[in-house]
């Protein structure tokens, strides 16, 4: 009797093994739920908030006295949408032209979806629509990849674009337009930001470059505003 017992409970034992083991082994195979989603939905201020006049402190600029910024600011089924309009005027006289004083404006559009997967896919159609569209029809555009804090989900483009001399009692060749683009993606933020500015044709790969640094810095002044 003894003997059977002690057999009974080994037996009872192997297979409670078994079972806990068989069950350690599903828990650890069960999929984890998919994170949050990092960023938040747009503050409905955020165009006021920017701080548009200390950031323009920093390349010798001013907000124009006659300027007043609009915003467009809009809820979608799959995530939240702002755009905020910024004018800037130098005062140094530093890119000046017949025109004036250096005036480069332009926007900054901020998307936020409800996931990743939204982001990416608003990311890479904006890539096409806005860069690599725009390098195939408009000449002298050039598009590049930029990494930073957002990771390695960037482009940036810069275009020369000479006025048409119909309209104007100037030189064209002395005066062209020009545009910076950046876009970023990071988790499910999209932001894209836009500069236009005319310079003389001696200055322009300087214009460009402050353009770019300015671009950047409003990219960066707009995130500061996001919960994220």
């Amino acid at each position: 009797m003894r003997l059977r017992t002690s057999r009974l409970r080994v037996a009872i034992a192997a297979v409670a093994t078994v079972i806990v083991t068989g069950g350690c082994d599903a828990s650890e195979s069960t999929p984890q739920p998919a994170p949050e989603p990092r960023y938040e939905k747009i503050p409905e201020d955020i165009c006021s908030s920017l701080r548009l006049s200390v950031l323009f402190e920093e390349f010798s600029l001013t907000i124009p006295t006659h300027y007043e910024p609009a915003s467009g600011y809009r809820t979608e089924r799959d995530h939240w949408y702002e755009l905020c309009t910024f004018a800037a005027l130098g005062r140094d006289g530093r890119f000046a032209t017949e025109l004036g004083d250096f005036q480069p404006d332009g926007a900054i559009e901020v998307q936020i979806y409800h996931n990743v997967a939204g982001a990416v896919e608003a990311y890479e159609q904006d890539t096409y629509n806005y860069f690599d569209l725009r390098k195939e029809t408009v000449p002298d555009t050039t598009t590049t990849d930029i990494t930073g804090w957002w990771g390695d989900s960037g482009k940036s483009l810069q275009s020369i674009r000479i006025i048409n001399p119909d309209y104007v009692t100037y030189d064209p060749f002395e005066i062209p337009d020009i545009r910076v683009m950046h876009l970023i993606r990071h988790d499910n933020l999209v932001i894209m930001a836009y500069a236009d500015a005319v310079s003389l044709s001696s200055e322009t790969d300087e214009a460009l470059a402050l353009l770019h640094d300015l671009t950047s810095a409003l990219i960066d002044e707009t995130v500061s505003h996001l919960d994220g």
